[in-house]
C-alpha cells in the first residue's frame, strides 16, 4: 500500500491565504456596516430621549422641507402634463 501525498506548492498556500484574507475583509467589512447601524440607532435614540426640543425643531424642518419638494414635484409634473397636451 503505497500512499501517494503530494506537498503543496508555496503557490497553493498564496491561493489558500488571499481566500482566507478576501473573506475576513468582507466579513469585517459586513461587521463593521453593522455596527455602524447600530451606533446610528443609540444615537438616535439618546437624542430623542436627552434633547427632545431640539429633535421635534429639527423633525419640523425636515417635514417643512419634504412638503416644499411635493409641492414643487406636484407643480412641475403638472406643467410638465400640460405641455405635453399642447
Amino acid at each position: 500500500m503505497d500512499l501517494k501525498i503530494r506537498t503543496p506548492q508555496s503557490d497553493d498556500y498564496s491561493e489558500y491565504a488571499e481566500k482566507v484574507r478576501s473573506g475576513a475583509r468582507t466579513r469585517a467589512g459586513e461587521r463593521g456596516a453593522l455596527v455602524r447601524h447600530e451606533v446610528g440607532d443609540r444615537m438616535f435614540d439618546l437624542m430623542t430621549d436627552y434633547f427632545p426640543e431640539e429633535y421635534a425643531a429639527r423633525r419640523r424642518g425636515e417635514l417643512a422641507r419634504a412638503f416644499g419638494a411635493g409641492l414643487a414635484v406636484g407643480f412641475l409634473g403638472r406643467e410638465l402634463v400640460r405641455y405635453a397636451r399642447r
